[in-house]
């Protein structure tokens, strides 16, 4: 059975979320799952003992040139959250813990948070704001904010974070696909072409 591409990504990462459907489409073309390892991009660095790239000016102004240029490149709606750089770590929290319980829900979850910070304008840092999501309703705010609180998803996106420093994630979104990394939303062409049978020289 071939192995399932693991995506990791912060959803605070306007390229995941370019990158979140087009890949999922890519994989089940394929016979491939998809398996979502949200981190917090901030903590990885950190631990790589690399600082923040988007403190240097000249990749702030090509970050704020691109992203836009990329959403209607995609042809999905955005809009630039204001602040953009945030801790994702309660919504990362949340879909590790929810998806523990219901893997059905990896992929519409995130969507949804997504859909929330970069359409919506919803602050994801905002407890009120994950609870009232479309995907987590049913399970109620109490229960929503357990998962965020509790010790499951704490423990679950520590590990990921700690598995994504190991491996060398250096950016989001970054797929993991048979052992070897993709980084950015434009290696989309680039991962249908290795699932496809492409080889790289000798």
């Amino acid at each position: 059975m071939s192995e399932p591409i693991r995506l990791y990504f912060d959803f605070a990462s306007p390229y995941a979320y370019f990158a979140l459907d087009p890949l999922a489409e890519l994989a089940a073309r394929h016979g491939r799952t998809l398996e979502l390892r949200p981190i917090l991009l901030w903590a990885v660095f950190k631990g790589q003992g690399v600082g923040n790239p988007l403190e240097k000016p000249a990749r702030r102004a090509y970050f704020d040139l691109d992203v836009p240029r990329s959403a209607a490149f995609h042809g999905v709606p955005f809009r630039m959250p204001d602040p953009l750089q945030i801790s994702a770590h309660l919504a990362a929290r949340l879909h590790h813990a929810a998806i523990a319980e219901r893997p059905d829900l990896a992929l519409p979850l995130a969507r949804d948070i997504f859909r929330a910070f970069f359409v919506d304008g919803l602050n994801i840092a905002d407890r009120a704001v994950l609870a009232g999501l479309p995907s987590v309703l049913a399970f109620g705010a109490e229960a929503v904010q357990a998962m965020i609180d509790g010790a499951d998803g704490r423990g679950r996106l520590a590990a990921a974070i700690e598995e994504a420093a190991g491996i060398g994630v250096i950016g989001s979104p970054y797929a993991v696909v048979d052992g070897e990394g993709f980084f950015g939303a434009d290696r989309l062409p680039q991962i249908d072409w290795r699932l496809g049978g492409g080889k790289t020289p000798a």
